[in-house]
């Protein structure tokens, strides 16, 4: 695989995690409900980071210092994962205060996965010069922020000013892929 391809496919897969960044951050506002739900959120989680796993390994290429989010990504998963399935198994078997705490600690490292992944996005937006992707990396840390209150209405509106960082943040990763864009040879006859 060459250095563009790659970089390319680690943009397009950076692009679909800050789209399901966002949706495990809307089902994450729902909290528990019931089993089919709670392992809709546990798949999504495990889908969101590997996928950001592998987009950040990628562009790793052009950025050293994006590298060490793809480790954060990779034994993140081995943490989260596990932590959100005893909290629903808790909650299962009626140990509420054990499974919010569960809950509670795998939605911080979430959060914490959600800011190191928009520091990356700032790395990235400062090394190509996109004034865009840095505000909308900035954007989107101060509204991670705001679910630091747990007041439900407070990470209602942090939700959606983070929707709206990502959505600007797609469309920077969509420029910069551009840049990368394989291009076919052209054979002569």
């Amino acid at each position: 695989m060459s250095i563009v391809k790659g970089v390319y496919e680690g943009f397009t897969a950076l692009i679909y995690s800050f789209i399901l960044d966002i949706v495990i951050k809307v089902l994450l506002l729902m909290g528990f409900t019931d089993i089919l739900y709670d392992l809709l959120q546990l798949i999504s989680v495990i889908l969101w980071i590997g996928i950001a796993m592998y987009g950040w390994n990628n562009v790793c290429l052009i950025n050293r210092g994006v590298c060490r989010l793809s480790t954060i990504f990779r034994f993140m998963m081995f943490v989260v994962t596990p932590l959100m399935a005893f909290s629903y198994i808790f909650y299962l078997y009626g140990a509420n205060a054990a499974s919010a705490l569960l809950f509670l600690i795998s939605v911080s490292l979430l959060l914490g996965l959600s800011v190191s992944g928009y520091v990356g996005s700032y790395i990235l937006s400062n090394q190509f010069r996109s004034n865009l992707g840095r505000i909308s990396s900035l954007i989107s840390i101060i509204a991670v922020l705001m679910w630091l209150a747990l007041i439900p209405k407070v990470m209602e509106v942090g939700t959606a000013i983070n929707a709206l960082g990502n959505t600007m943040i797609i469309i920077t990763a969509f420029q910069l892929r551009r840049r990368f864009s394989p291009t076919p040879r052209k054979t002569h006859r």
